[in-house]
């Protein structure tokens, strides 16, 4: 590990314990590692926050984020359910507030690392406890290292320098290190409303102009990461601003018990807190609670645009939306956008091949009780077996488009539409791209409002609905409905392993038999002609790829 990796040195426990020393965890809610490396020090912490018993509360509450650039250790802290919010520090963007940053960074870039983390504090103040090689505060050769020694000085910073701390450390050096303390002073708002009165009307039509430029971004992505920054930066200005007003507009005024001075008390007259939050535990004003909430409407709002999850089948959406939760607690934006799409290209070659399975079962012997639907199959001696079929052109499924309740014609019900959705998206899949696209929606209401239940024009299919409760498909595409048919065949391993892979005239006579049952010689030569084509392999297709964005 550590040969790839010369900046990694893993930070040993006796040293983790000095720098979280004397800290008072009770006013620490949020914390930053921003060289989590395979993730000693989040240890620590989390640690710290176990339940003092076996039923208790948690000793302290507050909540930890990761960065680390390493791609393997990132997996490592992945592996240990540690949160991953960034690659790189030194490119991280957010508008998060830390409460503390604890840090051991590579020491070839520590100065830039530690001014990083400076400039995030001096926007909001909080700690900072950083290990650096001593030798950049000793010798001061670059405008960089002068910069920071003056910054350490103006906020006070305690440095201890520790000789021989990694000799009994997972990779050893001798280097004198520095241990840096620093404590930024939370930063004293006043209120802009009274000095920004003046200036409102001359404002008014540059924020209209600013706001008409958001919506007119042409990428989905970047627009949308824009709007949630402008939506975050002014909800965030906003509770600063009724923070700084609070004691300005409070209920009534009173004489102070001490002084007799006329003060304002009782409360304030106006009421901020985060509607959306149901939770009346966590209704807390804050900057980071606010955060959160307008992240969840973020990734809600990418969950629904059909240009970003349109590719997945039900089950993937449903297993994606449920994560809302955990992703509030991710920075919305590009870099989490497009490592979130990654995994759901990862799960969804899985998941369409186990919903073509699925779709395979079902229009087979998953009915084959039912007189109409044992029409849905041909049987045929498979490999090893003589219990093999594949799909026929005309299939049977029960599929309602009629409401009993209401007695009326409604194809477009939603379970109704999303079944034909993901037999549709399991053939988008199997077809590439090729066949012109079909509407789905727009055929389903068209053929309700004008009441035509039969041969309902789709993509790869046409439909007709009957009352008694049951879909009656047609393919029409017999090419991709015969690739479906030798997927679901190779996938329950009816198929001879060679299948796709020889010349029929190089077959043994078992080989050939079964294709012969299957399909017949010269189809499978078709096959073997652009095997590209007919044999599917998920694995090399970019399933999420969005053109529009």
């Amino acid at each position: 590990m550590f040969t790839d990796n010369k900046d990694f040195y893993p930070t040993p426990k006796h040293l983790i314990d000095k720098m979280l020393f004397d800290l008072d965890f009770n006013y620490i809610n949020s914390v930053l590692e921003p060289s989590a490396g395979k993730g000693d020090i989040v240890k620590a912490l989390e640690d710290i926050k176990k339940p003092i018993h076996q039923y208790g509360r948690n000793k302290y509450n507050f909540d930890i984020d990761c960065i680390e650039v390493d791609q393997n250790l990132q997996h490592i802290l992945k592996g240990k359910n540690y949160r991953v919010v960034h690659d790189d520090f030194l490119t991280y963007d957010t508008m998060k507030e830390y409460d503390l940053i604890v840090m051991n960074p590579p020491f070839s870039s520590g100065v830039k690392h530690l001014l990083k983390a400076l400039e995030m504090q001096e926007r909001n103040g909080g700690g900072i406890i950083c290990l650096l090689n001593a030798e950049t505060l000793k010798n001061q050769f670059s405008n960089d290292r002068i910069i920071l020694s003056r910054k350490l000085e103006e906020y006070n910073a305690t440095i201890e320098y520790l000789q021989d701390t990694f000799l009994d450390a997972e990779r050893k050096t001798d280097v004198e290190i520095a241990l840096i303390k620093v404590q930024l002073p939370t930063v004293q708002r006043h209120s802009f409303i009274f000095d920004g009165l003046r200036k409102a009307a001359e404002q008014k039509e540059e924020y209209i102009n600013t706001e008409d430029t958001q919506i007119a971004e042409n990428n989905l992505y970047k627009s949308i990461v824009r709007q949630y920054e402008l939506e975050v930066q002014a909800g965030i200005n906003l509770i600063k601003e009724y923070n700084a007003m609070y004691p300005l507009i409070m209920r009534e005024f009173g004489k102070d018990a001490g002084t007799g001075e006329t003060i304002q008390k009782g409360g304030c007259i106006l009421s901020l807190d985060l509607s959306r939050n149901k939770d009346k535990y966590r209704n807390e004003l804050s900057v980071n609670n606010f955060i959160q909430e307008v992240r969840g409407k973020y990734w809600t709002a990418l969950f629904n645009n059909p240009k970003f999850i349109g590719k997945l089948t039900g089950n993937l959406k449903t297993d994606f939306y449920n994560r809302i939760e955990d992703l509030k607690n991710y920075e919305f934006s590009l870099y989490n956008i497009y490592e979130l799409k990654i995994e759901m290209s990862k799960k969804v070659v899985k998941g369409i091949e186990e919903t073509i399975i699925g779709l395979f079962d079902e229009f087979s012997h998953k009915h084959y009780w039912d007189k109409d639907n044992s029409s849905n199959i041909h049987y045929y001696n498979g490999w090893k077996t003589n219990k093999s079929w594949y799909i026929n052109d005309k299939i049977i499924i029960p599929l309602s488009g009629f409401d009993s309740f209401w007695n009326k014609y409604r194809p477009t019900d939603y379970k109704v539409k999303e079944k034909l959705q993901d037999i549709e998206k399991c053939f988008n899949y199997l077809d590439g791209g090729l066949t012109e696209a079909v509407d789905l929606e727009e055929s389903l209401k068209f053929s309700e409002e004008y009441g035509e239940t039969k041969n309902i024009v789709l993509k790869y299919f046409n439909i007709t609905f009957y009352k008694k409760g049951t879909c009656h498909i047609t393919f029409t595409n017999p090419e991709l409905l015969k690739k479906f048919n030798i997927f679901g065949s190779q996938k329950k391993g009816w198929l001879p392993p060679s299948y796709g892979k020889k010349q029929y005239k190089d077959m043994t006579p078992e080989e050939k038999s079964v294709v012969n049952e299957f399909e017949g010689e010269k189809e499978y030569n078709k096959v073997m002609s652009d095997t590209k084509y007919y044999l599917f392999d998920g694995n090399s297709m970019n399933l999420l790829e969005d053109k529009t964005a």
